[in-house]
Order: structure tokens, then C-alpha cells, then sequence
């Protein structure tokens, strides 16, 4: 049987990562992004969590975790909508190693879309990450 992390060790490992990869953009977690303030931020929710997949003949990872996460980009200028997004992608997709004291064995990253909302004046990005977890 395999041990599988809490999911407060998954959040706790994402706002670490992204904060290190993007500072100094703040990094909010499900942030209501109709109330901010700066001009451009990241925010970061966990939309599934705990999918074992049980593979190879590895006896000590007999289980991977494989909680998904999107990331929203936001900026009032699109170029550095682009450009923050730009940095997620080329530091984390295929990324092998710490999240904060988490461990991944990598890390797949894909844009879905991107987006204008003209009632708060912001370009998005839409992100998917997921975290492959040894457990």
C-alpha cells in the first residue's frame, strides 16, 4: 500500500515554487482576483488531487500522486502576461526535483488559453500543471 501526501503539503509546495520561480510577481492562492491592486500577479488553485497510477516493476515507487493545479497569469500589459508565463513554462515544464520539502519526479505544464477581462482591465493566461509524486 502506498502513503500519499496531505493535500495542505501539495499547496504549501506550489506557493513555494511559484513564488521562487516568478518573484517578485506575488503568487496568491484562489486569490479574488476583482480586488487587486498590482498590475500584474500569479494565481494558483488545486482542481484535482490523489490519482494513483500504479506502474513499473520499481518495487520502492510502486505509486504516483498526480494532483493538477491551474495557474492563472494575470497582467494589465500583455507582453508581460507573455513574458511571466514564458518564465513558468521554461523553469517548470519537465522539471524534476523540490518543491519547497516536496519531491517531483517532474513536472508537466500546459497552456490551455489566454484572455482579456475588460471589467478589471487584465490579460490572463491559463495554465495546467501537474506534479507527478513518487508516494
Amino acid at each position: 500500500m502506498t502513503t500519499q501526501q496531505s493535500i495542505s503539503v501539495y499547496a504549501q509546495a506550489l506557493q513555494s515554487k511559484f513564488s521562487t520561480t516568478v518573484a517578485p510577481v506575488p503568487v496568491y492562492a484562489n486569490f479574488n482576483r476583482n480586488f487587486a491592486t498590482e498590475p500584474k500577479f500569479v494565481t494558483w488553485q488545486l482542481r484535482s488531487v490523489h490519482q494513483p497510477v500504479y506502474t513499473g516493476t520499481t518495487q520502492s515507487i510502486k505509486g504516483i500522486d498526480t494532483p493538477v493545479a491551474q495557474v492563472n497569469v494575470f497582467a494589465q500589459n500583455m507582453q508581460d502576461c507573455f513574458n511571466i508565463t514564458n518564465t513558468i513554462i521554461q523553469n517548470l515544464h519537465g522539471y524534476s526535483g523540490n518543491y519547497g520539502s516536496l519531491y517531483v519526479s517532474k513536472t508537466d505544464i500546459d497552456m490551455l488559453f489566454n484572455t482579456y477581462d475588460d471589467d478589471v482591465k487584465l490579460h490572463q493566461i491559463v495554465l495546467d500543471c501537474r506534479l507527478y509524486i513518487p508516494c
